[in-house]
Order: C-alpha cells, then structure tokens, then sequence
C-alpha cells in the first residue's frame, strides 16, 4: 500500500552512502520514491529543527537494489538526493511489522 501511494503522490530520490575517504570516497546510490514535507513550527521539538524535513520511504527498493548488503537501512551519516540537493540523514528508525520492514520514517537536514 505505501508503495502505491509513493508512486501516485511520491517523487524521485536517491539514497545515498558515502564509501572510503578523501579522494577515494565513493557513493554507493539506490533510486527510491520518497514522500518528503517539511516539520511544522509547532513540531519542532526534540533536536528536530527549523529546515528538518521527514521523508517517509518503503524499503521495496532497497532489498531489491541490496543497497548496500542485506538490510542495509538506513542510518545517520547516510544522505538523501532530493531534487538535487543532498541533504544528511539525522535519523532513520525502520518501522516493523510482525517482524519485516514496512516503512522508513526518516528526518534530513541540509
């Protein structure tokens, strides 16, 4: 069901970890459909910030991709594409049901 929703009122993003360091950093990217909308004043509470956005995502992509190993969700210090601007993952719980992954509730700075 969220996947059908993410097709019809969703957009396009890449999600991206970054590998390596300095000059030998390399992204390791997965295309996925987001549903992003920025935090209201009244939610800004508790270390979530004016300019936080929540970006819901199912995680269909990700298995499918084996983005980057098996269940690889993701984490703070992982980034996310949107629109073409590169933001940071702050926090990324997986939401569980009867034990499987059926949504990533996600919030980005940047």
């Amino acid at each position: 069901m969220l996947d059908r929703a993410l097709d019809a009122r969703g957009q396009d993003a890449i999600l991206r970890r970054w590998t390596g360091s300095g000059s030998a950093r390399t992204p390791i990217d997965v295309a996925v459909r987001v549903r992003a909308q920025d935090y209201r004043v009244e939610e800004l509470v508790g270390g979530i910030e004016q300019g936080d956005t929540r970006v819901v995502l199912s995680p269909t992509q990700i298995v499918a991709a084996g983005w980057p190993g098996p269940q690889g969700w993701p984490r703070n210090g992982d980034a996310i594409v949107i629109a073409g601007r590169e933001r940071d993952i702050i926090s990324a719980p997986p939401q569980v049901l009867n034990g499987v992954v059926v949504r990533i509730d996600m919030v980005v700075r940047g």
